[in-house]
């Protein structure tokens, strides 16, 4: 189903709609009694800003994945993160924008659905869709940094709250999927529809997206406890994960400022022109043939040549291939997570010898797939792809391992998720990044660095974060699931 978002009419429904909400006793402060609705929803969009967006001070991990360079400014292709004061600015939009409102919706449900004349089963499946929420974003924070606020996180009364190590935030995390996934009755609504702009109050649905978070926390750690991740895994295949396009977590942007898709912001509304799409991908595409090359990238005006930008250096706008047209449609969809990611756990789970159903070679091909049919690839031009040697799962990469096939197109069909292609380089170990001709470090990172203010706002626990992950603030530190 298409999700619409419909941020200007939440306002105004809101505001209109007060005859339940006289019911309440109001808090002296008008802040605190913000509907659970308006949180939810607001801190729903801020979660999806945060994933989506391409502002090269916020979300640099298209350009840390290397699926786009830049132009005048290549800073961040070589990554920068200090500069731009990147990590401070996904802290930000994380804790502040996406989990607190999340946080305080909770609450607000906690406080108002008896008032309100919600069941016991809305309520809960109002808690579960927030938790699984709170439950992604987190997750994204702790493979970003490797230890993070957490236990004591979002509390108003804890100024300077200590870090937690990421590997004891994905154990909470875990149980709290767990205990929201067994909330959920699917056949109970959750938030309305015009709440809840994601699944339109269908607790199905959220269900299944719960379910397949499940799945990717437990792939992510597999390579550090395999057991857990095989008990995860078989868990959440046997509840129900994604099963097509149509389950996808994703939102649709509306035509028009301020609702449109984040990054026609930065490549239309903008009027720069600061980014091209890397070399790094577009000569992987070529040489694979890849049909979804003229959905990435333009070519250049002769109409046939693609020509990357040199991955980390200047390039001239006008000798580069762009950025595919479909990535300046306002309406652009939003993605958290897809069908396509899915079905390469799915893979990656048969490889590491979970029973699931299927090879992992069908798994990988319905991956592909997904992908290509996401963006409107031909199913003839799916099927010549599929059986290319370079691609055939049997004989891909040079006959390589599980974590290079399975990593590469995985990598390819993150293109528009900068953050997870990144993870994925750093979680599979595939070849296939380039090292930029000027890199600030010794080697590509790992991870981002503690934001800078943390150091003024909260030094003495930002100290013992840097001792959790191994005594300093090291971009070549791993991530605790990072092993290999």
């Amino acid at each position: 189903m298409r999700k619409i978002i419909l941020f200007i009419f939440f306002t105004g429904w809101f505001l209109s709609c007060s005859d339940r909400l006289e019911e309440l006793n109001k808090p002296t402060k008008d802040a605190v009694a913000v509907p659970a609705e308006t949180l939810f929803s607001n801190g729903l969009n801020n979660l999806f800003f945060m994933m989506n967006n391409s502002d090269a001070n916020r979300n640099v991990f298209r350009m840390y994945a290397q699926y786009w360079a830049q132009t005048q400014y290549p800073e961040e292709s070589q990554y920068n993160m200090v500069t731009r004061r990147n990590p401070d600015n996904v802290w930000r939009d994380g804790y502040r924008d996406a989990l607190q409102d999340l946080a305080q919706a909770k609450i607000r449900v906690s406080e108002t659905w008896e008032l309100l004349g919600l069941s016991e089963a809305e309520r809960d499946n109002q808690y579960a869709s927030i938790d699984i929420s709170m439950v992604y974003g987190y997750a994204i924070l702790a493979d970003l940094f490797g230890a993070i606020p957490y236990s004591e996180a979002l509390d108003i009364n804890i100024l300077q709250p200590k870090y937690d190590a990421a590997e004891d935030v994905y154990a909470d995390l875990i149980t709290v999927l767990d205990n929201a996934i067994d909330l959920i009755d699917g056949g109970e609504a959750g938030f309305s529809s015009r709440q809840d702009f994601l699944y339109g109050g269908d607790a199905s649905k959220w269900k299944k997206f719960g379910n397949s978070l499940k799945l990717k926390l437990a792939i992510t750690i597999a390579d550090v406890d395999a057991g857990k991740a095989a008990t995860m895994i078989s868990e959440a295949v046997t509840s129900g994960v994604f099963t097509s396009n149509a389950d996808n977590a994703e939102i649709i942007y509306l035509d028009a400022f301020p609702n449109t898709n984040p990054i026609h912001e930065d490549l239309v509304q903008s009027g720069r022109e600061d980014y091209v799409v890397a070399n790094t991908i577009v000569d992987k595409l070529l040489a694979l043939s890849d049909p979804r090359l003229p959905v990435y990238a333009d070519p250049l005006d002769d109409g046939v040549t693609y020509e990357g930008g040199i991955y980390g250096d200047n390039n001239t706008f006008s000798q580069s291939s762009h950025i595919g047209a479909a990535f300046y449609n306002p309406e652009l969809p939003g993605l958290l997570l897809d069908y396509a990611e899915v079905e390469f756990y799915l893979a990656e789970a048969v490889e590491r010898g979970v029973t699931i159903g299927g090879t992992a070679a069908e798994h990988y091909n319905n991956a592909i797939t997904a992908s290509m049919e996401y963006w409107g690839v031909d199913a003839a031009d799916i099927a010549t792809y599929l059986a290319n040697p370079a691609v055939a799962y049997a004989t891909a990469e040079g006959g390589g391992t599980y974590k290079q096939k399975i990593g590469v197109q995985q990598w390819i069909a993150f293109f528009n998720r900068g953050i997870e292609g990144w993870s994925t380089w750093r979680r599979l170990d595939f070849v296939g990044f380039n090292v930029p001709p000027l890199l600030t470090y010794n080697d590509i990172p790992n991870r981002f660095i503690f934001p800078i203010e943390e150091a003024t706002l909260n030094g003495t626990n930002l100290q013992a974060a840097k001792q959790l992950i191994g005594g300093s603030d090291d971009v070549q530190t791993k991530v605790f699931w990072d092993v290999n």
